[in-house]
């Protein structure tokens, strides 16, 4: 069966690190504003539900972490990557610039 989500893995492994429950992950989350439950939590973290951005926002708030530390390493690798590309192409010169 195909994953719904990129995050699920890495909320259950920081979520593991703070030696939360997925009860008290919600509840945490609940307190950011997010309504969610512990049983939409397991669905998150097995991949089998799509997550919202307010999700998103609420999880960062709630490791209080980065959003891209939220995404398995390959995203947060490529993430970096384009921001090298683009500070490089932001920096060259305007005739240096490639056309499209």
């Amino acid at each position: 069966m195909r994953r719904r989500n990129l995050i699920g893995r890495t909320i259950s492994r920081l979520r593991s690190e703070q030696n939360w429950s997925q009860n008290d992950l919600a509840t945490k989350l609940q307190l950011e504003g997010v309504d969610i439950s512990r049983d939409m939590i397991a669905r998150v973290e097995l991949g089998l539900t799509k997550v919202s951005d307010e999700l998103i926002e609420g999880l960062q708030r709630a490791f209080r972490v980065p959003i891209a530390r939220l995404f398995p390493s390959y995203v947060q690798d490529k993430d970096q990557q384009f921001a090298k590309r683009e500070k490089s192409l932001a920096t060259r010169k305007p005739n240096q610039r490639r056309r499209s």
